[in-house]
C-alpha cells in the first residue's frame, strides 16, 4: 500500500510544492494573488501556494507547504496556524477515481464529494479571516543567487524524507488494523474504527452501505493516520493539537452538509456495494498524468539550468 499508493500519488506533489515554494511570486502576479488572498482569507499572496496545494495536492501537502512558508518568513505564525486548519484536503485523484468511480461506482459522485471538500475548506478559511488582522503588504523578491538545479535537488530530498514518514505511519496503522481484526469485533464497530483511524479503509467501509455522506465526512475528517502524517508540520507552526482535531471534525460535518446540498442540485446514483479487489487502489494510483507532467517539468528545468551553468563557466 505504501509503495504502490502513497509514493506515486504524493511524492511528485510534495517535490513540486517544495520546489515552487522556494521562489517568490513574480511582482505582477503577486499583486493579484495578494488581493485575492487578502479578500478571502486575510492572508498574503505567498500563502496561495499552500491553499492551492492544500485543496488539490493531497492531505499532507498543504501543511508541508505551510510549514515551509513559515520557515522562510513568508507567513506569520498566526497565519500559518490558520492555514493548517483548512489546508488539509483529499486529492482529486483519490476522491474522484478511487472513492467515486471504484468504491461508489460513479465518478460523478466522486466529483461532488471532492467539490464538497473544497467548498467546506474554503468556507472554513473565510470564517477564520474574521478572527484575524489584515496582513501587511509584503512583496518578497526572488533571490537570483539560488540556482534552479540546487532547488531541484533540495525539493527531491525533502520530498523523499516526507514520503518516508508518511509510509511509516501507513505501515504502522496497517499493523494496528491487523491486530484489531483478531479481537473479533463486530462489523459495525470495525467500520466506525476504520472511519476514525484511516481514510481509505473508512471510505471503503462506508461505501459498502452506499452512504455517500459518511464517505464524505470520512474524507473530511481524514483519519488519525493522516493527522499523524501532518503532525510534524502542524507542530512547527505551533497549532494546538486539540484545535487542529476540532477543525478536522468541523470540516467533516460541513463537507457532509455541502454534499447534501450539491446532491439535491445534482443528483447522482450510488451503488450500495461495489466489490473491491485487493489491488484496485494500486491500479488507480499506478499512473498519474499530473504527477508525470510535474516530474518531467522539474527534470527539464534541472537539465536546462545545468546547461546554462556550464556555458557560463
Amino acid at each position: 500500500m505504501s509503495l504502490n499508493v502513497a509514493v506515486p500519488s504524493l511524492f511528485p506533489f510534495l517535490a513540486v510544492s517544495v520546489f515552487i515554494s522556494g521562489f517568490a511570486v513574480p511582482y505582477k502576479l503577486q499583486r493579484v494573488m495578494s488581493a485575492v488572498m487578502r479578500f478571502l482569507f486575510r492572508l498574503p499572496g505567498e500563502a496561495a501556494y499552500a491553499v492551492l496545494f492544500g485543496l488539490a495536492g493531497g492531505y499532507p501537502v498543504g501543511c508541508a507547504v505551510t510549514s515551509r512558508l513559515y520557515e522562510q518568513g513568508k507567513v506569520t505564525r498566526e497565519q500559518a496556524q490558520r492555514m493548517t486548519l483548512f489546508c488539509v484536503n483529499s486529492g482529486p485523484a483519490f476522491a474522484v477515481t478511487a472513492v467515486g468511480a471504484v468504491m461508489l461506482g460513479d465518478s460523478r459522485a466522486g466529483v461532488l464529494i471532492f467539490a464538497s471538500l473544497c467548498i467546506s475548506s474554503v468556507l472554513i478559511g473565510i470564517a477564520l479571516r474574521f478572527m484575524s488582522p489584515v496582513p501587511h503588504t509584503n512583496i518578497i523578491r526572488d533571490n537570483p543567487l539560488d540556482s534552479l538545479s540546487y532547488r531541484f535537488v533540495e525539493s527531491v530530498e525533502k520530498a523523499s524524507v516526507s514520503v518516508m514518514k508518511i509510509c511509516a505511519w501507513i505501515t504502522l496503522f496497517s499493523c494496528l488494523f491487523s491486530l484489531l481484526k483478531e479481537l473479533g469485533l463486530s462489523d459495525n464497530t470495525m467500520s466506525m474504527i476504520r472511519c476514525v483511524l484511516e481514510v481509505t479503509g473508512g471510505c471503503r467501509s462506508a461505501a459498502e452501505y452506499g452512504n455517500i455522506y459518511t464517505v464524505t465526512a470520512t474524507l473530511g475528517w481524514s483519519g488519525l493516520c493522516v493527522v499523524c502524517q501532518v503532525l510534524g508540520d502542524v507542530r512547527k507552526v505551533g497549532t494546538p493539537l486539540p484545535l487542529f482535531l476540532a477543525f478536522r471534525a468541523v470540516h467533516a460535518a460541513l463537507a457532509a452538509v455541502v454534499c447534501y446540498v450539491l446532491l439535491t442540485l445534482f443528483p447522482v446514483s450510488v451503488s450500495t456495494f461495489v466489490p473491491l479487489a485487493p489491488d484496485t487502489a494500486v491500479e488507480v494510483f499506478s499512473a498519474s498524468a499530473p504527477a508525470a507532467v510535474a516530474l518531467l517539468g522539474l527534470c527539464t528545468v534541472f537539465v536546462v539550468d545545468l546547461d546554462r551553468n556550464k556555458k557560463m563557466c
